[in-house]
């Protein structure tokens, strides 16, 4: 593990649970995210990426030992409390009102800030996705997948966070789109932002982050730098299309 995740990392999970209808779902599992640094959760379809997420966000019910941000405790916390500290979280399926245009979605985001403040996350976001300038009074149902991926980044960014939750990102989008918006997330790590990144694409995500771990059947079952796992016939042959 590196010095960085273990010096009152951004975020601590310990032996998370979470269960559904009986099933646990996600099992013990334990992890950190250090200040500016970029992490990765890979694993297949169904091995409790999603629910692992969603347990930390307190959009489900689950039990922990400790969920820490900045050493502060928020396990129990509502979501929207999450937010206003300095959490953003990017859903899976994106989860953007359809019938709102693409400023309507960023003024969602940026619903708290003063109008100085507002204007200068505005430009902020604009910038790192100069196609979302152009769409601005476009209504987001019409928009491409890669434009609502974007969008649902962009409305989380408005909000100022210092750790940022992705679930799938790259999900549904073709590659040169994956490109345009795995080199966003590049240019927020280089900018100091932490990040969570949960990818069935795992490529994608161990060339973005320095850190991972492997969540298998919703337990931790390994963890090493990326270098190392991409490096691993093991990991290759399950992950990464190598045989």
């Amino acid at each position: 593990m590196t010095d960085i995740a273990l010096e009152r990392p951004a975020l601590l999970v310990d032996r998370l649970e979470v269960v559904y209808a009986g099933t646990r779902a996600v099992r013990g599992v334990s992890l950190t995210v250090g200040k500016g640094e970029a992490v990765a959760v890979i694993g297949s379809n169904g091995a409790g990426k999603t629910s692992m997420l969603k347990g930390i966000m307190g959009l489900v019910e689950a039990k922990a030992a400790a969920i820490t941000f900045t050493g502060q405790s928020i396990a129990g916390t509502p979501t929207h409390l999450l937010s206003r500290m300095g959490i953003g979280y990017v859903p899976e399926g994106r989860e953007l009102f359809r019938g709102l245009s693409v400023a309507e979605e960023l003024e969602i985001g940026g619903r708290l800030l003063g109008k100085g403040d507002y204007a200068a996350r505005l430009d902020n976001v604009l910038k790192l996705f100069p196609r979302l300038a152009e769409r601005r009074r476009q209504i987001t149902r019409t928009l491409s997948g890669g434009e609502q991926q974007m969008l649902a980044i962009g409305r989380t960014l408005m909000a100022g966070p210092r750790l940022l939750l992705l679930d799938e990102p790259s999900l549904g989008l073709a590659p040169v789109i994956q490109d345009a918006v795995y080199g966003t997330l590049e240019t927020l790590r280089g900018q100091g932002l932490s990040m969570l990144l949960v990818e069935q694409n795992a490529y994608r995500a161990l060339r973005l982050c320095a850190r991972a771990y492997v969540l298998e059947l919703g337990a931790v079952t390994r963890e090493a730098l990326s270098a190392d796992m991409m490096d691993d016939p093991a990991i290759q042959a399950a992950y990464l299309g190598r045989h």
